[in-house]
């Protein structure tokens, strides 16, 4: 699985990619894939990747990114604010694999 973060420029959310990485390492999953992007980049990362999740500070955009990424049967959703202000990485992977099991 691929997850693709998204915010404002893609450096807020760095630190939950790192933690959501050792998360992933230490559980023992496998194949996955944890990038964070400005939220701008998303067209060109779209078939790249599996799941989509915007930080609080981009959600308004978050009819746009839902255009592009249900063209590509592919789910997104907003991370709860209160996951991401604490860096939740467990809270942050299990939405992106719900995500992911809901579209195989």
């Amino acid at each position: 699985m691929k997850i693709l973060i998204m915010c404002s420029a893609g450096m807020s959310t760095s630190l939950l990619v790192t933690r959501m990485e050792k998360y992933v390492q230490e559980s023992g999953y496998e194949n996955i894939v944890i990038k964070a992007v400005s939220v701008d980049q998303l067209p060109d990362l779209v078939d790249d990747f599996d799941v989509f999740l915007l930080g609080p500070q981009v959600q308004y955009k978050e009819e746009w990114v839902k255009g592009i990424v249900e063209k590509k049967g592919k789910g997104y959703a907003n991370i709860p604010i209160l996951v991401y202000g604490r860096v939740d990485e467990k809270s942050t992977f299990d939405l992106a694999r719900t995500l992911f099991t809901s579209k195989e």
